[in-house]
């Protein structure tokens, strides 16, 4: 995985079936964490991963609202950390190498990593 600074937005992708929609069942939030691309690390601004979803580069703190996030990544040495307050202030709630929350509440994010790691900034 590159470590750069920049971070990316993807468009959503809409999933509809013959008879509508899909109801914010199960099936419709799998869908929806299905855009986070592997080996990367992914918020969402609404629970259930709803909404545009962001995938994050390393080390950069940004300050926006989450309501769903995963960490695709295999590294172990990284972690996402998901703030309560903007700025990456507060406790964080930390999600491990594919580990994800449907339903995570933060203002800001940060893709860490462990200064240890030779791949690291």
């Amino acid at each position: 995985m590159r470590h750069t600074t920049a971070l990316r937005t993807l468009t959503p992708v809409a999933v509809l079936c013959a008879a509508g929609s899909l109801s914010a069942s199960g099936h419709a939030a799998v869908a929806a964490a299905a855009e986070c691309p592997a080996e990367e690390v992914c918020v969402w601004p609404g629970a259930g991963y709803t909404g545009t979803v962001t995938v994050i580069q390393d080390e950069t703190c940004d300050t926006a609202p989450v309501g769903s996030a995963l960490d695709n990544d295999s590294d172990t040495l990284q972690e996402l950390r998901v703030y309560p307050q903007p700025g990456c202030a507060g406790a964080p709630v930390v999600l491990r190498s594919h580990g994800g929350s449907a339903g995570v509440s933060g203002r800001s994010y940060q893709n860490w990593h462990d200064p240890s790691d030779p791949a690291g900034p």
